[in-house]
């Protein structure tokens, strides 16, 4: 007994320091990384950061975090994290990026675990419990395909809602554990545990609620399969505990969806619905064979499938889909490892590749994805070494060795930015949102407009060009003071057209905002309203309701710098209708006292019903209640002199 407790603590140790090793060399393939910046979706979501610096630093957090907009959510815990990293703006993206790093490994250690216990669960050997999570865990941490999730900033919110799933998963067959012994922990730890950590990855980011797709997985695909019985009465807690809980939220987020926000896409549902079957098999072609130049930010150069034979690959995947969701059906009895990789290899794109009017390809979907499919291949590598060991072992370190590379060299590129875009740009060259990027990389260094490449003939995309792209071309123009009245007029009959609205009200402050430093001599004030004007009334922006919360703002400083305060009011007010939020409704107050209307302001600063729809926004309110009080008794004070004046 003593022998094999020692031999014990020997495997133990040994697979401790292995997975130590590997943590450690994540770190530092990862570490080139660091230099990286901020770009696509970290500036609107993080820049908020720098407002509010007249609160306190805990009612600034509490601000940041409750008004968050990149979800149905406000995704508060993720925004929390961004928070503790850094709460001054503008950061530097090294810090946040080394964050993503450690909590990438903190995942690497959960996947270890959760397929440590499934395992033992499995009731496999002492060695196969040990060796399989080892294994999964690695080529998990050290896959290519996680790359784009670990070093892109906004992305923490994948991986915080991973963590949280993770560890439900965990909590999900502690307590499914102890129910064998009538524990009445068992029940607290499956309501309790496993429903705070659902709670918590949906508060990190939407796609949490995956986390019961992945329980029944793991319970209907591989234990039960593999006739690991379940407690007594189990079934009846898990409708209660798992499904229930899934369902409603479910019905909750769909609720919280835009319902315009397919008018904001150069897809329709149908086309997603055809197109997503061909990226799911990118995804596991990228997954089984990765390639260095594969990896990037974007993909909106992906042909959309406009009908079954258009392209040609479109009826052939979706069949192969097909048959890959029977097959997990099929195969559940004689093959359930299988099963339950392509189970959890679907479960994992339940919410993100299939009706929600979301973009169609992203890597940072299969961040989870890779486990099941890598358990898999650990299972089967594992058999292998039995019968042949010195090919499968030599197999096995080329390709984590392969893997460690390509990671290496794309966390290197992605520490030199001006490189990175343009790899990204050369890779991708029918890639608006690649264009655009190179666009900004050349502004910011200096680089002459006329050096610029034209536009890539796009291919089977209906001549689909990204507003924020076209708007950007028109940055680049006014900061090398090459824009013109005629340029305005030529970007507004674009914006005229079929297009993807992408951004393109922060596109259209950042002109604006040159303009206003006088970059654009040649454009004159006139000619801006009218540009601002021709914009908002455009059918193609009607739904952008961001971008006309912008145009309208901007016009109203137009009016304002004229000393046309009415004028300043009412473009306020239309401001405000698109996006209520409490700066517009105190520029509005602001406006008004000058222009003498101190009843109407009044009136403005009792009607928030609109910043109050909902309950963070309420929250959020609390915290600015005091500042609002003390403008409502500057105005009454206000309103008491005209009376006193009056008699």
């Amino acid at each position: 007994m003593e022998s094999q407790n020692q031999f014990k603590r020997k495997n133990l140790i040994l697979t401790s320091g292995f997975l130590l090793a590997f943590l450690m060399l994540t770190f530092v393939v990862y570490y080139p990384g660091i230099h990286g910046i901020f770009g696509f979706d970290d500036l609107p979501n993080l820049s908020p950061m720098g407002k509010y610096s007249d609160y306190s630093f805990w009612d600034r957090f509490w601000l940041f975090t409750l008004e968050g907009r990149a979800g149905p959510t406000g995704r508060p815990l993720s925004l929390a994290s961004f928070y503790l990293n850094d709460y001054s703006w503008p950061s530097q993206a090294g810090n946040f990026i080394y964050t993503n790093i450690l909590i990438h490994l903190l995942n690497g250690i959960l996947v270890f675990w959760l397929f440590l216990k499934l395992s033992k669960t499995l009731k496999l050997s002492e060695k196969q419990q040990l060796v399989i999570p080892v294994f999964t865990s690695v080529v998990w941490l050290l896959h290519p395909m996680q790359t784009t999730t670990v070093l892109y900033i906004i992305q923490r919110m994948t991986e915080l809602s991973a963590t949280f799933m993770l560890s439900g998963l965990i909590l999900y067959l502690q307590g499914r554990e102890k129910l064998f012994d009538y524990k009445i922990n068992g029940l607290v730890t499956l309501f309790l545990g496993v429903g705070l950590s659902l709670l918590l990855a949906i508060l990190s980011k939407e796609n949490g609620i995956l986390l019961v797709a992945y329980i029944l997985v793991i319970e209907f695909f591989l234990l039960r399969p593999f006739k690991i019985a379940p407690p007594a009465y189990f079934n009846y807690w898990l409708f209660p505990a798992i499904v229930f809980p899934f369902v409603f939220i479910l019905l909750y987020l769909g609720l919280r969806t835009d319902p315009d926000a397919f008018a904001n896409r150069n897809f329709t549902l149908t086309e997603r619905l055809l197109t997503e079957p061909r990226i799911l098999f990118d995804y596991l072609h990228h997954i089984f064979i990765p390639n260095m130049g594969d990896f990037t930010l974007f993909h909106d150069d992906y042909i959309i499938s406009k009908g079954l034979f258009s392209p040609w690959t479109t009826l052939p995947a979706i069949v192969g889909i097909l048959a890959l969701m029977i097959s997990s059906f099929v195969l559940r009895k004689k093959y359930p490892v299988i099963a339950f990789a392509i189970a959890w290899f679907f479960a994992s794109h339940l919410i993100e590749s299939t009706v929600l009017p979301l973009e169609l390809y992203f890597e940072h979907r299969n961040y989870l994805s890779i486990a099941g499919i890598v358990f898999a291949v650990a299972w089967y590598t594992f058999r292998l070494i039995k019968t042949n060991k010195t090919i499968t072992l030599v197999i096995a370190s080329l390709f984590l060795a392969l893997n460690t590379f390509i990671v290496y060299q794309n966390a290197s590129l992605w520490g030199k930015p001006f490189e990175l875009v343009v790899s990204w740009y050369t890779n991708h060259p029918q890639s608006e949102r690649a264009r655009e990027s190179y666009l900004m990389l050349i502004s910011n260094n200096g680089i002459t407009l006329d050096s610029v490449p034209p536009p890539v003939a796009k291919q089977n995309t209906d001549s689909m060009f990204y507003s924020g792209t076209v708007m950007y071309e028109l940055v680049t123009a006014c900061s090398h003071n090459q824009a013109s009245k005629k340029m305005l007029n030529a970007t507004v009959d674009i914006l005229a057209k079929n297009i993807v609205h992408d951004a393109v009200s922060i596109k259209a402050m950042d002109f604006l905002a040159l303009w206003r430093q006088g970059k654009c001599p040649n454009i004159k004030t006139t000619d801006i309203k009218t540009f601002l004007q021709d914009l908002a009334a455009l059918e193609t922006m009607q739904h952008n309701h961001i971008f006309l919360h912008d145009i309208y703002y901007f016009l109203s400083v137009l009016a304002a710098e004229k000393k046309d305060f009415i004028q300043a009011v009412d473009d306020l007010k239309k401001a405000y209708s698109y996006y209520p939020n409490m700066e517009i409704l105190k520029l509005r107050v602001g406006y008004l006292d000058l222009s003498g209307r101190y009843q109407e302001a009044l009136n403005v600063l009792n009607d928030t019903a609109l910043l109050e729809n909902s309950f963070r926004k309420k929250l959020a309110m609390k915290i600015r209640q005091k500042e609002l009080d003390q403008l409502k008794q500057f105005i009454q004070n206000k309103i008491r002199q005209q009376q006193a004046n009056n008699t």
